[in-house]
């Protein structure tokens, strides 16, 4: 998956408002892809889910230290959705090749259920938590 482009960058500019445009557009393209990804069998957005989330968490960890107590709340919650998701992909990885073993098969649908209802918690909580919209109005402080 190609990130998003990140439009309006000044490299001549102040700090601030590239940040700002960087963080917004990770979150964004966080955030697009979890109505998809929210359903169960969605493995493909899943998985672009999981690689926008490290994304946004990679991005967060260099600018946390200007952005403040949000920042760090939501590069912990995307580092979270990113391993949730990432155990989420590997299971779908697993169930390829083990789909003639039913024994396995089942143990890895299992887990892969588990692991999706883990996510479906995790977004959940973090949004009704506030996560993104608080790291999205410290943003605007940056403006």
């Amino acid at each position: 998956m190609k990130p998003r482009e990140v439009e309006g960058l000044d490299p001549q500019g102040p700090l601030g408002p590239n940040v700002d445009r960087i963080v917004a557009t990770r979150l964004q393209e966080l955030r697009d892809f979890a109505p998809d990804a929210l359903a169960p069998a969605a493995g493909e957005p899943q998985h672009n889910m999981r690689i926008a989330a490290k994304r946004l968490r990679y991005v967060l960890e260099l600018f946390v230290p200007c952005l403040g107590e949000e920042a760090e709340e939501a590069r912990r919650a995307a580092k979270q959705l990113q391993t949730t998701l990432g155990d989420l992909h590997d299971c779908d990885l697993m169930l390829t090749k083990v789909d003639h073993i039913s024994s396995v098969a089942a143990l890895l649908q299992a887990r892969r259920e588990r692991q999706f209802n883990d996510f479906v918690k995790q977004w959940q909580a973090e949004v009704n938590q506030g996560t993104w919209s608080a790291l999205e109005q410290s943003l605007s402080l940056l403006r």
